[in-house]
């Protein structure tokens, strides 16, 4: 299977999903690298370990494009207030135009995530991961030189297009320039620098004006645009192109002059062999017990993950937070909270290797359902005309409480389970789907937050997320296998296995 199609995207919702992914990878990729070193080399010992410096400046230039996709997806929740203040150059928006522009990202999105993978596969990667720029471009110059809503609806779907790209192709690239020792290291900067992103549209679009903060969200791609050309290829797309002397040299400034570059270069040689013998479909997939329980686990959790309103909640933030009279600034808390996510993406990769999949889900859905339901219980009061002035910091503490057990749980752990649970020869097909199937829902729940918000009441909004988020940790404690520390043949043993050999060993 191609390296690309291993890993078609990662969430939005939560990029740290990305860094579950890779570290998982990363893996695999090292059982293989001395497998094949043992039978074309002779040699038990691992592989060398070569200089860090350039892999690690090649990832954080290919990453600085997440600070784009955080941009994009914070960009929402400062600007629509403004844009239904009237006080725009736009009449007043209404709620329904409203969800638009923060929904049709995730449309872009989808659009975005399906074929570049074939396309780094065709061109390479160095020359792919610039092609979301373009979007990027496009989508900021219309914002900065129209007028219009159309304009804006066409912006936001052109960015899509660009953050699907990205969770495509960067991790692909760092995947394949990195060294096993650090790969998952190299794998944080892609949701780190989504969080700054992310913490910039809350902080720009609050405090200064609506053509500068776009303005400002387009030069930042010109750093990117201005070391991209000085990254190397990476040098398992070189193998597979049959391009082993540029491989070679592409090896030696990734790892210095004086690493094994020719041992390096056999292993990915095998490695590319195995991928191409190793090629499978959806069919390939549903026809096997096991595949279809996987399947059907790794789209229970996505739903899950959606279901849960944490996009919902990070598109329509400051409203939700004006909405709900809290005493604390709305655009500050805002940015308190995208904050902690960044603090978040780093401990999540501390974590998920150390307490297991499932203990990380049900705690966080539980928690996740306490945060929702006491937000919605304050939201019922203030509805009913109680003075909730004594508790008007509850709203603050909830969603930031609720942003942190979401990011340790839900927020990348549905990705680490794809990455293990999936054979190599169906997860490209496999991963497509989940991801395509959560970018859908991404757009279900922002774009109908607006009308379940006005029909039934904040309150009951909010309830029925909490009653999803109850509802996960019962589906994880039920139908979703504990994967850590388990071999591809060991989950896949579980997965056949009958209902009534594993009814006692929910917890495995």
């Amino acid at each position: 299977m191609e390296s690309c199609d291993i890993i078609e995207s990662v969430a939005a919702t939560n990029p740290a999903g990305a860094l579950s992914l890779y570290e998982k990878d990363a893996m695999m990729g090292a059982d293989s690298k001395v497998d094949a070193s043992q039978r074309m080399l002779n040699v038990d010992e691992p592989l060398q370990e070569g200089k860090k410096l350039q892999q690690y400046v090649s990832s954080l230039v290919v990453c600085l494009t997440a600070i784009q996709s955080g941009m994009t997806l914070g960009w929402s929740s400062p600007i629509c207030p403004y844009l239904k203040s009237g006080q725009s150059f736009l009449p007043a928006i209404t709620d329904e135009e409203e969800s638009w522009i923060s929904s049709l990202l995730a449309i872009g999105a989808i659009v975005g995530a399906v074929p570049f993978g074939k396309v780094a596969d065709r061109i390479g990667r160095k020359k792919a991961v610039v092609i979301p720029a373009l979007p990027y471009l496009v989508s900021w110059g219309l914002l900065i030189f129209t007028r219009n809503l159309m304009c804006i609806y066409l912006a936001r779907f052109v960015a899509g297009i660009g953050t699907g790209a990205v969770f495509v192709l960067v991790p692909v690239y760092v995947g394949e320039i990195a060294e096993t020792s650090i790969r998952g290291a190299l794998g944080i900067f892609l949701p780190l620098f989504f969080s700054f992103g992310l913490v910039y549209a809350y902080t720009a679009g609050a405090y200064v004006n609506y053509i500068s903060f776009n303005v400002t969200c387009a030069l930042m791609l010109v750093p990117f645009l201005i070391c991209v050309p000085f990254i190397p290829e990476s040098p398992m797309w070189l193998v597979h192109k049959g391009r082993k002397l540029e491989a070679s040299k592409v090896l030696e400034v990734l790892r210095g002059p004086d690493y094994d570059v020719k041992r390096e270069i056999s292993i990915l040689q095998e490695e590319v062999s195995e991928q191409e013998k190793k090629k499978g479909g959806f069919r390939d997939i549903v026809k096997t017990k096991a595949g279809r329980k996987a399947m059907v686990t790794c789209l229970g959790i996505m739903w899950f993950q959606q279901a849960s309103g944490v996009d919902a909640i990070l598109f329509y933030t400051v409203l939700i937070f004006k909405d709900a009279g809290s005493t604390i600034d709305p655009n500050l808390a805002t940015i308190v909270i995208g904050m902690i996510e960044v603090v978040m993406t780093v401990i999540v990769a501390l974590v998920i290797d150390k307490y297991g999949r499932k203990p990380l889900l049900i705690v966080s859905g539980s928690a996740m359902a306490l945060c929702l339901g006491v937000f919605g219980y304050y939201l019922k009061l203030k509805d009913d005309g109680t003075d909730v002035t004594s508790i008007g910091w509850l709203p603050f503490t909830c969603l930031s409480l609720f942003n942190v057990v979401f990011s340790v749980g839900f927020g990348a752990v549905p990705f680490t389970i794809i990455s293990e649970i999936f054979p190599l020869e169906t997860k490209g097909v496999a991963t497509s789907i989940c991801i395509v199937f959560s970018w859908a829902l991404v757009f279900t729940v922002t774009k109908l937050f607006p009308l379940l918000d006005e029909k039934l009441g904040s309150a009951v909004t909010f309830w029925i997320f909490a009653g999803f988020c109850a509802m996960a940790s019962l589906f994880t404690y039920f139908f979703v296998p504990e994967t850590k520390g388990k071999s591809i043949q060991q989950i896949q043993k579980k997965l056949r296995r009958r209902k009534n050999q594993v009814k006692s060993s929910h917890a495995v």
